[in-house]
């Protein structure tokens, strides 16, 4: 299916996650998705569509609410999203998108450096969550609090 994609001459994008897997007692790394079913396309609305109904792609398109167009993402928001997903794919965690509420913050130094997000508790610690409004939210390992500037 990506590889469809890229022949179409859009991009595609699947954030992963490297995880520990033991098979017949043998512990192995392997890649995952970090999102089951979520796979990002820069394309046109139509092309979207097209992916949908042929089945090429196992998800539907997210939709703006209220509508059958298929949601945008701002570029800005998107290149934040796969920056923590690619930086930090063995400390990223999927979260429930309603914890992106509060203070927005910036990170400003690290390797998640630019990223910008809320500071929400997951699991009992602060985490910094960074959110695709609507469509996903992923928790980042921790950030020392002197390399978070608030973004007004």
């Amino acid at each position: 299916m990506l590889a469809e994609i890229e022949r179409s001459g859009y991009e595609s994008y699947v954030p992963t996650r490297l995880v520990e897997k033991s098979v017949f007692g043998r512990t192995t790394i392997v890649r995952q998705p970090l999102i089951a079913s979520l796979v990002f396309v820069r394309a046109t609305a139509c092309y979207v569509e097209r992916l949908s109904k042929d089945n090429m792609i196992s998800a539907t398109a997210y939709r703006r609410p209220g509508t059958n167009v298929p949601a945008e993402i701002s570029d800005h928001e998107m290149d934040v999203f796969m920056l923590v997903t690619r930086a930090g794919a063995d400390k990223v965690e999927s979260v429930d998108a309603a914890l992106a509420q509060g203070d927005r913050v910036r990170v400003t130094d690290g390797v998640f450096k630019g990223a910008e997000g809320y500071v929400a508790r997951v699991h009992g610690a602060k985490r910094l969550i960074v959110a695709i409004e609507g469509v996903a939210a992923v928790a980042l390992a921790y950030i020392p609090k002197g390399y978070l500037e608030r973004v007004e």
